[in-house]
């Protein structure tokens, strides 16, 4: 097998793509809605009877709020902000009683959020995990401001952390960053996340908002009833994750509404035995998918939608085998001439 060159990425933080493609197609089609994408077959199968707003009943404010603070220029993977000198530090033990000797101790990642979103600053600030599994909802607010980053204590051991959230309430992502973008950016690393929601749609183990900026590091993401990670007109970041066994889509990137912003770049990661498809990019995404292994999925290896210029599929491993072969990269909609799709090995 040939060697997969290695990727240099650097961290997202714009919450907003502000690059535009050209005038994005809306001619009236009988297979595709001009602006809300089309539900695939796994991720419409629902797994109960939810009660609550739909997904795109919600998006629509945010959205607003997300054009406004749009930044001008810059591309895909822009180069991170100057961090404040000093990072704040805040500890957080699995044993569910906070440290009396100290102040910057928490009994769960939650009561360090709200900690860090009462302080009234926007310096940056990481939040240390003891080993442990942390059953909880992490929701990083969008009143927070101010670089975060979760991540376990030093010298933990791999995969000794678990954000894991299992619940019968529909719409519920383990990991949620609702901050704008244009105030800081959440990182994630060398976390397992684990997810179960029972939801139509919006289902995902790990979500970005629209207008914020998500970056998951050496992760290991599964959900029982949706897709992996997703981000939705919002700025997606994934290097050497696993995401797999999700029962939709391993990684799926949206546009905004009107099919202008949002992105995602999925390096060095591997995707497998998701039952939709490993990347799934569409509604005005733009994406890098580049130095990955995606193989063993139910759908495509990679499926493009709609896609804006500067999207580019390179240097990846892709299945395209199981008892029905199929394209490993599919095209759909508009777009496919933009798309820089070149270097893949297909197995």
């Amino acid at each position: 097998m040939r060697a997969v060159a290695s990727v240099s990425i650097a961290p997202a933080t714009a919450g907003v793509d502000p690059i535009r493609r050209k005038a994005w197609h809306r001619r009236a089609s009988t297979t595709r809605g001009c602006c809300v994408p089309r539900a695939s077959a796994t991720e419409s199968e629902d797994v109960s009877t939810p009660t609550g707003p739909s997904r795109r009943g919600v998006l629509a404010a945010p959205l607003v709020a997300a054009a406004a603070s749009a930044a001008t220029g810059g591309s895909l993977l822009t180069p991170p902000r100057a961090r404040a000198e000093e990072t704040r530090v805040l500890l957080v033990s699995s044993g569910g009683a906070a440290d009396a000797g100290s102040a910057e101790t928490f009994p769960s990642v939650t009561a360090a959020l709200e900690a860090l979103a009462a302080r009234g600053d926007a310096s940056a600030a990481s939040i240390r995990l003891s080993p442990g599994v942390y059953f909880e909802r992490v929701v990083v607010p969008a009143s927070l401001a101010g670089d975060l980053v979760i991540e376990p204590v030093a010298g933990a051991a791999p995969g000794s952390v678990t954000l894991e959230h299992r619940t019968s309430s529909p719409y519920e992502a383990t990991v949620e960053n609702q901050m704008p973008g244009s105030a800081g950016a959440v990182t994630l690393r060398r976390v397992v996340v684990r997810h179960a929601s029972p939801s139509v749609a919006n289902n995902y183990a790990a979500f970005a908002q629209p207008g914020s900026a998500l970056t998951l590091e050496s992760c290991d993401v599964q959900s029982d009833t949706g897709s992996g990670v997703a981000a939705e007109g919002a700025t997606l970041v994934l290097t050497d994750c696993a995401i797999h066994d999700c029962k939709t889509h391993g990684v799926a990137v949206y546009g905004d509404l009107l099919g202008e912003f949002g992105s995602g770049a999925i390096a060095r990661c591997v995707v497998s035995r998701n039952g939709g498809d490993g990347v799934l990019l569409r509604q005005g995404a733009r994406g890098e998918v580049v130095g990955n292994t995606i193989t063993d999925n139910g759908g495509f290896s990679v499926e493009l939608v709609d896609v804006r210029e500067g999207t580019t599929v390179r240097d990846n491993v892709l299945g395209t085998g199981g008892k029905k072969p199929k394209p490993a990269v599919r095209f759909g909609g508009y777009g496919e001439e933009d798309v820089v799709n070149e270097n893949n090995r297909e197995v």
